[in-house]
């Protein structure tokens, strides 16, 4: 799979929520309602799981040059948005461990 590959899954992805986003879902039915619940959280958590994956994967490289060799925390905290605890606590979940690594 090249990243052309990965970009086309990804903007389906996008479409395909702007579709969900956008439908009348106060139309359904409550039992439909919550059936989508249902699927939603169970994407939210295959979601979050590809996103641990990736972020494993991404801090056992070397940081990117631009950022001239901070630490993984402080990195994504600048790239995400996010306190450098926030990003220490996700490195540590990626990483399995209850210890965040910190480059």
């Amino acid at each position: 799979m090249s990243s052309n590959d990965v970009y086309a899954a990804l903007d389906a992805a996008d479409e395909a929520f702007r579709a969900l986003a956008e439908f009348p879902i106060h139309r359904l039915r409550p039992v439909d309602q919550r059936a989508l619940l249902v699927r939603l959280d169970t994407m939210d958590k295959q979601l979050g799981a590809l996103q641990r994956r990736l972020l494993g994967s991404v801090v056992a490289g070397p940081p990117p040059v631009e950022f001239a060799g901070a630490p993984w925390a402080q990195v994504l905290a600048r790239r995400l948005r996010i306190s450098v605890g926030e990003a220490q606590r996700r490195i540590a979940e990626a990483s399995g461990s209850g210890e965040a690594r910190s480059a």
